[in-house]
């Protein structure tokens, strides 16, 4: 009889750990879930690469990576690439404007920029050219709708810079420039917010 007492006292316990277990929550595995929000701030970087030993130099400006300056001559033609890096807010993009920041054309002598599409070496939303422009002292546009995007970096990357010189037949614009004088064209991107 005692053993009968204690059989049914060890089913009776093992019916209770049974219902408990059952009932009450237990972990099941290891994992466990965390929400993480990565918020990557804005930037915009902006860049010039120049093919060839043209008289171009550029520097960055005192503001930050978000304009340079390119020193250009009558003798500047097709070998500058613009390359840059963005990354806007939600509902934002970003534009670059280019204008004459330093020195003075002569009278009648007017500089264009002409702005290629991007080539595609990057990735992202690439900004829209505005195609030819004439540059004056006044800050114009030239690329717009500039998403989170990278041109990549280098030659043949980004958009490529043409400049064009239109000036009367009789002006000899070379002399000019042999003096010392030149003219410097900043680009600046810039958020539309």
């Amino acid at each position: 009889m005692f053993n009968n007492k204690k059989n049914i006292l060890l089913i009776s316990l093992l019916v209770l750990f049974f219902i408990f277990s059952t009932t009450l929550p237990a972990q099941e595995d290891n994992v466990t879930e965390v929400s993480i929000t990565l918020k990557v701030p804005a930037i915009a970087l902006i860049n010039f690469i120049v093919d060839g030993n043209q008289m171009i130099t550029y520097s960055y400006s005192y503001s930050g990576p978000e304009q340079v300056e390119q020193i250009i001559t009558p003798l500047t033609g097709d070998k500058t690439w613009l390359n840059y890096s963005s990354v806007v807010n939600e509902g934002l993009t970003n534009y670059i404007t280019a204008h004459i920041s330093s020195g003075t054309l002569p009278a009648d002598v007017t500089l264009n920029v002409y702005v290629s599409s991007d080539v595609g070496s990057g990735a992202g939303l690439m900004g829209t050219s505005l195609g030819k422009i004439t540059l004056s002292s006044y800050p114009k546009n030239i690329i717009v709708n500039i998403g989170s995007c990278y041109t990549g970096v280098g030659l043949y990357k980004g958009h490529q810079l043409t400049y064009a010189w239109k000036n009367p037949d009789s002006y000899n614009y070379e002399l000019m420039y042999e003096n010392g004088d030149a003219i410097a064209v900043t680009y600046t991107i810039t958020s539309t917010e």
